[in-house]
């Protein structure tokens, strides 16, 4: 029964066939309005999904690739302009540093070759204001009592022992041991130099001792070297009076250093004969 079957299934799945390809063939012969035929259409249809997907892909792919090297290229760029840009900073830096210099040689009425620079390295803890070491010694020409200036031409002290060949002491004018020869210039006649010594007290002010009392002395009054200890050249701006007390036979003077409010981080080292008076 099954044989008998057979025949019979094989013509109707002829038939189907036969049927399918005239339907192709109508359908390939029917033009819509979009002047495509039927058939057209109809794997249009089934192609186009995959189409849309593949061309998406292809785009994105594209765009990774375009961003990529365009990132890269922008990075190397940014990196050029920033070596380009710290280069301009250092040459500034540069620059700004010459300038500072000719105001020492201005100030100072010294020529190049007359001063040394140097940076503070190490300051007392215990004792800030009774002595510092710089970064320049005898390799720089550093010799004992030569005199330390800041940046604005102010007295801060001179070197002392013990002195390296990389490094020196500096001992402040702050500081109790020793003193310094003053003039104190008085406003109310500045041809008026009134002489006395300078000591230091380990802080921030020092006494001006050994001045009479009928000398007329001011807060606000100028304070210089006078030259009479014979280790500071003469007429260096050392302070300002900020305290007058009078006392038997005698008056008590407080005088503020100027270094106090200004930087100590660079120093000007000079010989005492290097330094033309005014």
């Amino acid at each position: 029964m099954t044989g008998n079957h057979l025949p019979g299934e094989r013509k109707v799945i002829a038939l189907m066939a036969v049927l399918f390809v005239n339907l192709i063939l109508v359908s390939s012969s029917i033009v819509l309005e979009n002047k495509k035929s039927l058939l057209q259409n109809i794997v249009g249809a089934i192609v186009s999904p995959f189409q849309v997907a593949f061309q998406e892909t292809v785009d994105y792919i594209s765009f990774q690739v375009r961003r990529h090297v365009f990132l890269k290229d922008s990075f190397q760029k940014y990196h050029q302009l920033k070596k380009k840009q710290f280069q301009l900073i250092y040459e500034n830096y540069i620059l700004k540093k010459k300038i500072k210099e000719q105001d020492f040689l201005a100030r100072l009425k010294v020529k190049r070759s007359d001063f040394i620079k140097a940076d503070v390295i190490s300051i007392d803890r215990n004792f800030p204001l009774s002595s510092i070491l710089i970064n320049k010694g005898t390799v720089n020409g550093i010799r004992k009592d030569m005199t330390v200036l800041n940046a604005r031409g102010e007295l801060v002290g001179k070197v002392v022992e013990p002195i390296s060949l990389f490094s020196a002491k500096v001992q402040l004018i702050t500081n109790s041991i020793g003193g310094t020869g003053a003039y104190i210039e008085s406003t109310g006649n500045p041809n008026d130099l009134l002489e006395g010594l300078l000591t230091g007290n380990n802080n921030t002010i020092c006494n001006f001792k050994y001045l009479i009392e009928n000398k007329e002395v001011k807060p606000g009054d100028r304070v210089i070297t006078s030259g009479t200890d014979k280790i500071f050249p003469p007429y260096l701006p050392i302070g300002s009076v900020v305290k007058v007390k009078k006392e038997y036979l005698t008056q008590k003077v407080e005088v503020e250093p100027f270094f106090i409010k200004s930087s100590l981080k660079q120093l000007v080292v000079i010989a005492n004969e290097d330094i033309r008076d005014e």
